[in-house]
């Protein structure tokens, strides 16, 4: 089993490029780096991010971009703003390309009352995939509670319209404030499933280490390995979620235990 950490867990208090080492130092050799300013998705900025990393001996599986900014006008009918919005979303897959990640984890519309149009959603969908794809990156959509991705069944229904392969990327916390088990976005991901966001919860916290929750983790991690058996774990918390480097590193041990059966 794979597990790695991402950058997001040092935000707002460590700059991307220098998270590297830390994670590193975690036992770690693989992660997630989220592209926190427009400054990091450069081509510049993500060559140095890119050989850093090869010096070190991390893999960048995934990339994610601070993403409120720009991907809910992605479907937006206004088509200069849909069109500047696209721009960076190709900006985006273009930092992913150059840093060698698999996919891009992907938000996508702002929550609202009622479902946008589903058929017009499977659309701009499948052309952010086929954007993607150019750039031999996989869109991996998050379940994310502030967003449409929150309902499964949105997802479902916008996936069974799609004709591009869309992916997925499960998020424990983000399941635990949406209301929904995690489980009930895996039967919606099935093995489209490409990347875990794996965390913990209590009935005190929405977001934790994993380990130090509630949350059955072995169930979650066995029934994903059976659809995905190469599928990454990466542990993403909020820097407000631990003390010391230690903790992460703990946690790290944690996953790592749960694979053996412990």
């Amino acid at each position: 089993m794979r597990i790695g950490i991402s950058s997001a867990c040092f935000y707002p208090y460590i700059n991307t490029e220098d998270t590297l080492e830390i994670i590193k130092e975690t036992g770690a050799d693989i992660c997630e780096v989220f592209l926190e300013a427009e400054c990091e998705t450069t081509e510049e900025y993500c060559l140095s991010l890119k050989e850093k990393a090869d010096k070190i001996g991390i893999d960048i599986y995934s990339v994610h971009p601070y993403s409120v900014s720009f991907e809910p006008f992605l479907f937006d009918r206004y088509e200069r703003r849909r069109l500047e919005m696209e721009r960076k979303f190709r900006a985006i897959c273009r930092a992913g390309e150059i840093l060698g990640a698999e996919c891009y984890v992907f938000h996508g519309i702002r929550k609202t009352p009622d479902f946008p149009n589903i058929d017009n959603t499977a659309k701009g969908m499948d052309n952010l995939c086929k954007i993607a794809g150019e750039y031999g990156i996989k869109l991996a959509w998050e379940n994310v509670a502030w967003c449409m991705s929150c309902s499964p069944r949105f997802l479902e229904l916008v996936r069974e319209r799609m004709k591009e392969d869309i992916y997925f990327n499960l998020d424990i916390k983000q399941a635990v404030r949406s209301g929904y088990s995690p489980e009930s976005y895996i039967d919606v991901f099935k093995d489209r499933i490409i990347n875990v966001h794996i965390n913990d919860a209590s009935k005190k916290s929405t977001c934790l280490l994993p380990g130090q929750g509630d949350i059955d983790l072995k169930s979650i991690v066995d029934r994903v390995k059976i659809l995905n058996p190469d599928v990454p774990f990466i542990i993403e918390v909020y820097s407000e979620n631990f003390t010391s480097y230690k903790e992460l590193k703990i946690s790290k041990e944690y996953m790592e235990r749960l694979e053996e059966g412990e």
